[in-house]
């Protein structure tokens, strides 16, 4: 199952984010998760039983077999995730990672699509080369003698590629075909992030179903109860990742609408010499809630902590400098007025501080911002 896009993995052989290098497709390198073996002795353990019934095989063949159809699985869930990466090279968004984990793979980004046809693009290769996998498979199990190893795995092969296919066809995040859906909504209506909610609501509808086909088929007999356990595991993952698409689109949708002007306290600027006395003088004349201390240069240098000023002895305020009851700003923690929407988050992204100086137009100190209010305004 393609898990849509994700951040971009780090680099490394053992990496405990990315895993185990296996290599590269063009420039995009390949991990596979440790949490993979588990999926893949869960698939060896599923499939055996099958094997028995096709295959005259006993002992510790039976498990080889069914090892080799979870190796085939992982082939096609790279060959998935393959496509996707080569897609998204091919329409000017390049991925940054393949990823192959417990629940099948992603293919991790930097950036989403620009437009919307370069969305549906990438998307909708991935079940297409599922369908060619089994559309493959399917022409050489005549071909392959009756009861052989060869035609059992080319069969279960075949069967395995179009269910993955179908299901990740299915119109709802985090699956492709939600991202197809996402992209149809995004052209019809303008509007990246409201098709993100849209077809993020979509998968939550894809995971009651899957959820409630689970049940329907242990009741029926349709499915054993071990494979309806992974049913409710899959469903249960799917109502999660498609709660995260809303959330995560909706604080964008907020984050769009952020000004930094709207958030900021207002502030005046004393200069490095100034006392504590002078600087709360000039913040209570100017109606301003906030202080900022300049460097020798001019350059916002600090911040002073209202509690620690007002914490300073009446008799002692004339004397304490400003700067020694003030924070100091990191290089780059200086914000210009009119910064908004993913702007402004990536400048704070950039240089993480609690609070940031504000400039207007003049160059001058206008105000402060607290990273607390900016993130207060885009919570869901």
């Amino acid at each position: 199952m393609s898990q849509g896009e994700q951040s971009t993995e780090q680099s490394g052989e053992q990496s405990t984010e990315s895993g185990i290098r296996l290599g590269r497709v063009g420039p995009v390198p390949v991990y596979l998760r440790p949490s993979w073996f588990l999926i893949a002795v869960a698939m060896t353990l599923l499939f055996a039983p099958t094997v028995r019934a096709w295959v005259d095989v006993t002992g510790a063949g039976v498990y080889l077999i069914s090892f080799v159809f979870a190796l085939i699985l992982l082939l096609s869930v790279f060959v998935h995730e393959a496509a996707h990466a080569v897609a998204a090279a091919a329409t000017g968004t390049p991925a940054t990672a393949i990823v192959l984990d417990l629940w099948g793979g992603h293919t991790a980004f930097d950036t989403p699509s620009p437009q919307p046809w370069r969305a549906v693009v990438v998307a909708v290769v991935g079940p297409l080369s599922n369908v060619l996998i089994a559309f493959t498979a399917h022409q050489f199990v005549d071909a392959a003698p009756h009861g052989s190893v060869a035609r059992l795995l080319l069969a279960a092969t075949a069967t395995s590629n179009l269910v993955v296919a179908v299901f990740n066809a299915l119109p709802g995040l985090p699956l492709d075909g939600g991202r197809v859906l996402e992209g149809i909504v995004w052209r019809i209506s303008g509007d990246r992030l409201t098709a993100a909610v849209f077809a993020g609501h979509a998968g939550r509808v894809v995971a009651v179903g899957t959820l409630v086909y689970a049940g329907f088929a242990v009741l029926t007999g349709e499915h054993r109860p071990a494979s309806a356990f992974w049913l409710v595991l899959v469903g249960v993952l799917l109502w999660r990742a498609a709660g995260q698409a809303v959330e995560v689109a909706r604080w964008n949708i907020r984050a769009d609408a952020v000004l930094v002007d709207d958030l900021l306290q207002p502030a005046v600027s004393v200069p490095s010499n100034a006392t504590v006395a002078g600087a709360l003088m000039s913040a209570a004349g100017a109606g301003a809630t906030a202080v900022v201390v300049l460097d020798v240069y001019g350059r916002p240098s600090a911040i002073v902590d209202e509690r620690a000023a007002a914490g300073v002895p009446a008799a002692r305020a004339e004397e304490v400098r400003a700067g020694t009851v003030a924070e100091a700003l990191p290089a780059g923690a200086v914000l210009s007025t009119g910064l908004a929407g993913q702007s402004l988050i990536q400048a704070l992204q950039d240089v993480p501080t609690a609070r940031y100086a504000v400039l207007g137009d003049d160059d001058a100190v206008i105000g402060v911002l607290d990273w607390e209010d900016v993130a207060r305004f885009v919570a869901p």
